[in-house]
């Protein structure tokens, strides 16, 4: 499968990259400066360029079977996840590529979400606290309900270093099993495996390690 991958020089990018060459996939890493992704394969592309400029996006995903981005907002690039969204889905349209699976946060909400008093008290206490930030993936998560694509977000708790556990629950606040972190080895290999599954099309489940 030939993937474009957005954000490919994050900690998480960089596992995605490692992991997806490891797995036979033909890649194109899309990142702002090619000099913080070292590695090496005859099968990876290395694309620089910014998410929130259409052209790039657009050159980044030509040919692609499918499309990963660990893509968040930094300093106070506060519409960055929104508008690289935006940019995604456009030329995912455009060239007809249909799968997107793309990193959120658990600090937001979804309707099968089933937070305890505590949960929603510290949820608006998030929406205060980070402002456009939170605006930010909140917007995001829309553009993907109207884009037509089959896309997942996946929503994360605090992320880890570390090796996979292989330990790892999906699905909603309030259900039993959640925790509260993740290691961006198991994220990696989760969002990796949305590639051919189906479970969650359409969704934003949050993605834990077992408790």
């Amino acid at each position: 499968m030939k993937i474009t991958i957005f954000g490919a020089s994050s900690a998480t990018g960089k596992l995605l990259v490692e992991k997806a060459l490891a797995q036979g996939h033909t890649v194109a890493a899309f990142v702002r400066d090619a000099s913080n992704l070292s590695a090496s394969d005859d099968h990876l592309k290395i694309i620089t360029g910014d998410a929130r400029n259409p052209a790039d996006v657009d050159t980044a995903i030509q040919g692609a079977d499918a499309v990963l981005s660990t893509i968040g907002p930094k300093g106070k690039q506060t519409t960055v996840a929104a508008e690289s969204t935006q940019n995604i889905a456009a030329a995912m349209n455009k060239h007809g590529v249909e799968r997107l699976v793309l990193v959120s946060v658990g600090g937001i909400s979804v309707a099968p979400d089933q937070r305890s008093g505590l949960g929603k008290l510290i949820g608006k206490l998030l929406k205060i606290l980070l402002g456009p930030i939170f605006t930010d993936r909140e917007r995001q998560l829309e553009i993907l309900q109207s884009s037509g694509l089959d896309w997942v977000a996946v929503r994360v708790p605090r992320l880890l270093d570390g090796p996979a556990t292989g330990k790892v629950f999906a699905g909603y606040w309030g259900q039993k099993g959640v925790g509260s972190s993740l290691t961006r080895a198991d994220l990696a290999d989760f969002m990796l495996a949305q590639l051919n599954e189906d479970t969650w099309l359409g969704k934003a489940p949050v993605v834990t390690n077992s408790k």
